[in-house]
């Protein structure tokens, strides 16, 4: 139906891409379909169908693939679908003219068949009762952009779309295999860049509902190259040469004729040349900027445009915007403003407040007097400190416990001036309870929680529950902890013959917020296997849970043991369609073998299988040294502390404690080269000493 393959289709075309390596070329290659309707040189409406006849193979047909082209040799294809078996489809999105299709087939070893001869097919134009093709506007400012400039398109809307699908190829005839296309796109308009160079031609079509596409709209053409003209800069609105102003000061600049996101991007400079830049804010999307702080004295700005690309290395950017000026006011700063981030502000939460000044603070910063009509409520610090040269600055309030609605005034005040500002303090209400997940089977016990707006007082917040349902066994009242926003806790549930809705309803202070849930009717497990069996320490298992038949719906079951030895998940999932899950057992150390029951229920069926866990075994207290000498004759090799004593030609074995420290030695204070536990790096040494952890074995060379 469409010139864009399913996901499905497209599945199935690679794998007959796959299927045409060599190790299956000698595959049977299934008959080809013979074009049905329509009838060849017949004159259709678009949208139409399109038939073929069914064929056989041996591994089964699983699909069927065809084109259209408005050449007789296919050169190149304007639309193509594939179907998973059905013998005919919808073309639609075809404009007026003359075109060719054929068809394939595809078998169950993914070979495709021959295409059939080309038929021949006039279309005079629309259906009765066809979308309408809309109506393409030329692209937003010019016609000439830059690789990576966005460019906005605009159509008519068409009365029954559901959704729009642009095209754009840099061949007039919009080839399938090598034109850019745009799906689902909501509303009659859209904006898109590209990487590549090229003339371009781009049209639209109007989708229904059911995927069927009307006809092509006009089509327009731009084109993207780096060299293409850029436009002229942004033009500057104000201030354009002010007088003195105070801070903020709000620049504000006509939008080129294609503006870019984030494509604008301003200096403020303290000469009219440019070369001491205060301010500099690049990413701009809106053609205005308000500048909070800026010292005091003349200042000049400007403005340009980011247009993509003007080569693969570099920016397209406008020319800077002549330049505006204005003067910061030097008089002593004072508040203009107060602001807050978050209003109204509930118990126990916290909101920004933002202090504008009308100029920048000197060198050595401002010192802001606070005030707050109800401390209790909006507590402020006495003083805030505005940086130097700065103008604005926020700090953090938090709000105090009230029980009603409390409006409260923020006064800021410096040198003899001040700006206020009104914050609503709110006490804490009920703002929601959910429980997850929304849909389960009866019988199993799921986490719910409530949620507050604030946080809870000293005494805490003591939640009300009910259920229309007997099966969700809510409990009457759960307290959220003073301080805090929320409370979780279990929700028991018992099993349901059918699935049955259920509402959950909290209630606070005169306030209520429910949940919606559904309870399916549980399934019963089959079997638990544990693998493996036993476990030594903190080994641990799996267990794999299975069900008799696969369910269409998630089937969750309750998980247990009898011993706390063991930790495991509350309950395990068994997907839709799936027979069987599993959970990690994780093990804890214990002092004796121990038989641990684990338990899965369900649909009042029980299943158990019994781990054994083992004490880790004790850590060995001795171990052994076997030394052996060799080299110079009449020569021995002891160790201190004694218990070592081999003659050249033979060996000595002795038990050790853990972690003794060993020295060995040779008779008569002769050098050995040591190998082995002891080892001296291949040096003579009259002597070796090392630490015996585990068994170890050591060699002496005397020389």
């Amino acid at each position: 139906m469409q010139n864009r393959l399913s996901p499905a289709v497209a599945f199935i075309l690679m794998l007959c891409s796959l299927f045409t390596l060599p190790q299956v070329a000698t595959a049977a290659t299934p008959p080809t379909p013979s074009p049905v309707s329509p009838a060849a040189g017949a004159s259709v409406t678009a949208p139409f169908t399109i038939s073929w006849s069914a064929v056989t193979d041996p591994s089964g047909i699983v699909a069927y693939n065809w084109e259209v082209s408005s050449s007789s040799n296919f050169t190149s294809i304007a639309a193509n679908n594939s179907t998973m078996g059905a013998t005919q489809d919808t073309v639609s999105g075809l404009g007026s003219g003359t075109w060719f299709w054929r068809v394939q087939s595809v078998n169950g070893n993914f070979v495709q068949s021959a295409w059939s001869a080309a038929r021949s097919f006039t279309v005079t134009g629309a259906t009765a009762g066809a979308l309408p093709a809309p109506n393409m506007d030329p692209p937003k400012g010019y016609s000439t952009f830059h690789p990576y400039e966005f460019v906005t398109l605009t159509w008519s809307a068409a009365p029954g779309a559901a959704s729009y699908e642009m095209q754009a190829s840099t061949d007039p005839s919009f080839p399938v295999s090598t034109s850019m296309s745009n799906s689902n796109i909501p509303n009659p308009t859209m904006f898109f860049g590209t990487a590549d160079e090229g003339n371009y031609f781009a049209r639209v079509f109007a989708v229904d509902a059911n995927g069927i596409r009307s006809a092509p709209s006009n089509v327009i053409t731009f084109s993207v190259f780096f060299n293409n003209p850029l436009p002229a800069p942004p033009s500057p609105l104000s201030p354009l040469n002010a007088g003195t102003l105070n801070l903020p000061v709000t620049l504000t600049w006509a939008e080129v004729p294609n503006p870019q996101p984030s494509g604008y991007e301003i200096q403020i400079a303290k000469d009219p040349s440019f070369q001491n830049i205060e301010e500099f804010d690049p990413q701009l999307n809106e053609p205005s900027r308000t500048v909070l702080s800026l010292t005091p004295g003349t200042k000049y700005w400007r403005v340009r445009s980011d247009q993509g690309d003007s080569s693969p290395t570099a920016i397209a950017v406008t020319k800077w915007s002549a330049s505006g000026s204005f003067t910061v006011s030097q008089a002593p700063a004072s508040p203009v403003s107060l602001a807050f981030t978050t209003s109204p502000l509930y118990s126990g939460d916290t909101t920004w407040v933002q202090v504008q000044l009308n100029a920048a603070a000197p060198s050595s910063g401002a010192v802001i007097n606070l005030s707050s009509s109800d401390p209790n409520a909006a507590p402020v610090p006495a003083t805030v400190t505005m940086p130097a040269n700065t103008a604005w600055m926020q700090f953090q309030m938090k709000a105090g416990q009230v029980t009603t609605q409390t409006p409260v005034t923020i006064t800021a005040s410096l040198n003899s001036g001040s700006a206020s500002a009104q914050l609503n303090v709110m006490p804490p209400t009920l703002k929601s309870v959910s429980i997850s997940p929304t849909t389960f089977n009866g019988g199993i016990q799921v986490q719910a929680i409530a949620m507050l707006n604030g946080v809870a007082p000293a005494n805490g917040a003591a939640i009300n529950f009910t259920s229309s349902s007997p099966a969700v066994q809510v409990p009457a009242i759960e307290t959220v902890a003073p301080g805090s926003h929320s409370v979780v806790f279990q929700v028991p549930t018992t099993n349901v013959s059918a699935s049955t809705p259920a509402t959950v309803t909290a209630t606070y202070n005169g306030q209520s917020a429910q949940t919606q849930i559904t309870l399916t009717p549980q399934g019963q497990p089959a079997s638990l296997t544990l693998s493996p069996t036993s476990a030594t320490g903190t080994s641990g298992s799996f267990a794999t849970v299975t069900v008799a038949l696969a369910a269409s719906t998630d089937q969750i079951f309750s998980v247990s043991s009898n011993n706390p030895a063991v930790t495991l998940p509350s309950t395990v999932l068994i997907p839709a369609g799936s027979v069987h899950s599993g959970f990690n057992i994780n093990t804890s150390q214990v002092s004796s073998q121990t038989l641990v029951t684990i338990s899965v229920s369900g649909g009042g069926v029980t299943q158990s299988a019994t781990l054994t866990l083992n004490p880790t075994a004790p850590a060995p207290s001795t171990v052994n040294l076997s030394v052996t000498a060799g080299g110079r004759q009449g020569e021995s090799v002891s160790s201190t502390p004694a218990g070592i004593h081999a003659m050249v030609g033979s060996t000595s074995t002795a038990t050790f404690a853990v972690g003794s420290k060993l020295t060995l030695a040779v008779s008569n204070g002769r050098d050995a080269i040591w190998s082995g536990a002891c080892s001296s790096g291949g040096n003579k040494a009259k002597s070796c000493t090392f630490t015996l952890n585990t068994n170890s074995t050591a060699l002496a060379n005397v020389q």
